[in-house]
């Protein structure tokens, strides 16, 4: 809710316009960003299960620097080309850098085209995936043996 109040008094106060290039290219891409993200998502769970609360902290340190490498407040092309390509490990940063292209065609200064990140994604989108089963596989397979998910002793 918060989030479409923000665009919808946003858009009205400062006249913003949207023009959309393509729809389909717009939900291919939010649907990609959203599944990359969560397979990243549940690869790093799994520090949550292994270090329990004490991932929490740092956490809470890397999250606005990954808002803003991410291109979360402004385009990530403001960063330059070594920035942008290492913050390109992060699905946000193409899948914003994308639906910026693909809502304000003219305002956008992209980083890449936008065939190129839908291909990235796709592959960020296998790798996190491939990385979130194997980090569950291994965390199973340690509570099978030790009888604990965590590395300390509670």
């Amino acid at each position: 809710m918060r989030a479409v109040a923000i665009l919808i008094i946003g858009s009205l106060l400062f006249g913003v316009g949207y023009q959309i290039v393509s729809v389909p290219g717009l939900l291919v891409v939010f649907v990609l960003t959203l599944v990359a993200l969560y397979g990243l998502g549940s690869m790093l769970a799994s520090l949550y299960l292994l270090y329990n609360r004490e991932v929490w902290s740092v956490q809470e340190i890397i999250q606005d620097p990954i808002s803003f490498i991410t291109g979360f407040y402004f385009p990530v092309r403001a960063l330059g080309g070594f920035v942008g390509s290492a913050a390109s490990l992060i699905p946000l940063t193409l899948g914003l850098d994308a639906m910026r292209q693909l809502l304000f065609p003219r305002a956008a200064t992209p980083f890449l085209s936008v065939g190129w990140e839908i291909g990235l994604q796709i592959l960020l989108m296998i790798l996190f995936l491939a990385g979130a089963m194997w980090a569950f596989t291994y965390i199973e397979r340690r509570a099978k043996i030790e009888g604990k998910l965590s590395l300390k002793w509670q």
